[in-house]
């Protein structure tokens, strides 16, 4: 069965994009000093580009609504690593209207979604490379949202371009190489059409890097 590209740039677009509904348990004891589930606290979050948005510039509103709000000019970013995250995804998402001749849209959820129509109707290599950079985007806007954590860096140089940029996800059981000429990345299961090597081999490149490092070290 073929990837289907196009059903995954469209969930990445959603988390980019659309709010959605977070469910928290809240719990209890009962008379036997059991742990019972009392009921479930259900929140609405914007999409994480808005989210990032927030923490870029935080301002407080009571009407639930989660559209682009105005960039108050009186106040100074006060997140680095947020305003570097929504800067260079607002470059990015700029980069690929010029590829394809497509007029911005007035905020990058719109203008994201854009894409997400232009492209159905460009070649798989470039429909992949757009997926690539979303679920790029996706990643960084989790770091920095606090959705999930940051992966740790590996103490070995990349297989493919040879710097320690390595990166990698304990928790999928995945590596990729940040170095932005470079974006090689592995999983336990080979898909050489994305671009995706066998984790294994970078596993055993990394355990013969290390074992050569030791041995001119003890030498």
């Amino acid at each position: 069965m073929s990837f289907d590209v196009m059903a995954a740039l469209t969930e990445t677009s959603d988390a980019l994009t659309d709010s959605y509904q977070v469910r928290e348990p809240i719990y209890g004891w009962d008379a036997n000093r059991h742990r019972v589930l009392i009921r479930e606290h259900k929140t609405r979050l914007p999409g994480l580009i808005t989210q990032v948005g927030q923490i870029v510039w935080p301002t407080t509103t009571n009407d639930g609504d989660f559209k682009p709000r105005s960039i108050p000019t009186s106040r100074t970013p006060g997140d680095g690593e947020a305003t570097a995250c929504y800067l260079d995804i607002s470059i990015a998402v700029t980069r690929w209207h010029m590829m394809l001749t497509i007029v911005l849209r007035d905020d990058i959820e719109s203008s994201i979604r854009q894409l997400l129509g232009r492209v159905a109707a460009e070649d798989r290599d470039t429909q992949l490379a757009l997926l690539e950079d979303m679920r790029g985007w996706r990643h960084r806007c989790e770091i920095v949202t606090g959705a999930v954590a940051s992966d740790p860096q590996l103490q070995a140089p990349c297989l493919v371009c040879g710097h320690r940029t390595l990166r990698v996800s304990r928790t999928k059981l995945t590596a990729r190489c940040v170095n932005r000429e470079c974006k090689a990345r592995w999983a336990e299961t080979e898909d050489p059409e994305r671009g995706i090597g066998n984790i294994g081999q970078l596993a055993d490149w990394i355990r013969r890097w290390r074992e050569e490092r030791e041995q001119a070290s003890a030498a």
